[in-house]
């Protein structure tokens, strides 16, 4: 097994995602955000002119990737915070469990107490140098929590973090949590990669293993199938269990997307439907190809080098990685 191998560099999926995206991405595909934060694509259809140049496109995206490499925090994003909570749910609809994330908030709500309980109270009032509970705000949360469950009408799953609200539907989440009875869930992984470049670590979560599959949850507002299919999960994952020796065999691994919607005052709860992208899995094509990506993105490293912060990455103080 390659774990005795000390590693030169340590890459999780995700990291090599964002190297698949900076080379794959044209220049009239590339979205960019203006200053109110709104998403725009880069070619605009109806003058038919792009934003960015090419060059401009270019460097944008090799920024991005840096930024990632460094771990430069970025503001959350609202869809993000989403699946993150979504993913959280599922998982102590499984495991039986409270939030393992402490930066999150999780509630069954049965009534506009509940949910008047699980919410964020408004600021306090500074009166005389003393914080005193700002009353009049406190009731009129009150009131309007007792007027949103009246609307809904049936109990839900609240959940709070990054600044963000969700009210997600029961059931789904149930029936979510019933399609991964029986996983282990959030399972960490590593194994060494031997390249030409030298050894790398590969490691990450996984977020579902159940029997010889492996499964990635996903959350999108639209999707077409083989959205997923360029994501280094697939192989990576596999490629750890079996080179760590926690297994022998992998047979497939399925990205298990969810397509949500809702969330609106006029349909407050989120639902979603579920799609799914299964793939065979082959480990010596796994091993092919990700030994192909990791010396592409060794080789965009070293001739960088002098823009990276983060050292882990040229496997440096990488004795536990459990940070992806």
């Amino acid at each position: 097994m390659s774990q005795q191998l000390k590693p030169d560099y340590a890459f999780s999926p995700s990291l090599l995602d964002a190297y698949q995206r900076m080379v794959d991405t044209k220049v009239e595909d590339f979205f960019y955000q203006d200053e109110t934060g709104a998403w725009h694509l880069n070619w605009n259809e109806t003058e038919e002119t792009l934003h960015f140049s090419e060059e401009e496109v270019d460097a944008l995206l090799k920024q991005e990737f840096i930024d990632k490499v460094n771990k430069v925090p970025t503001p959350p994003s609202e869809a993000a915070s989403k699946g993150t909570a979504f993913n959280e749910i599922v998982d102590c609809l499984i495991l039986n469990r409270k939030p393992s994330n402490p930066d999150i908030v999780i509630k069954t709500i049965r009534s506009g107490q509940d949910l008047f309980d699980a919410r964020p109270k408004p600021a306090p009032l500074l009166v005389n140098g003393q914080e005193m509970v700002n009353a009049v705000a406190t009731q009129e949360l009150q009131q309007k929590c007792f007027e949103e469950f009246a609307k809904i009408g049936t109990k839900f799953i609240y959940a709070a973090i990054d600044g963000f609200e969700f009210y997600f539907d029961m059931q789904f989440c149930l029936e979510a949590a019933e399609y991964f009875k029986g996983s282990i869930a959030q399972y960490y992984t590593k194994a060494n990669l031997q390249t030409s470049k030298g050894v790398v670590e590969i490691h990450g979560y996984i977020d579902y293993l159940r029997h010889m599959k492996l499964f990635d949850a996903k959350t999108t507002k639209r999707y077409n199938w083989g959205d997923f299919q360029k994501k280094w999960q697939r192989y990576a994952y596999p490629f750890t269990l079996i080179e760590s020796g926690m297994m022998n065999e992998v047979n497939s691994f399925e990205f298990t997307i969810y397509v949500l919607s809702g969330g609106s005052s006029r349909s407050p709860l989120i639902t979603g439907k579920q799609y799914k992208e299964v793939y065979t899995y082959d480990h010596e094509q796994a091993r092919k190809m990700l030994t192909q990506q990791c010396e592409r993105v060794i080789e965009f490293l070293e001739e960088n080098r002098e823009l990276i912060t983060n050292e882990k990455v040229f496997g440096n103080g990488i004795s536990d990685n459990r940070q992806d």
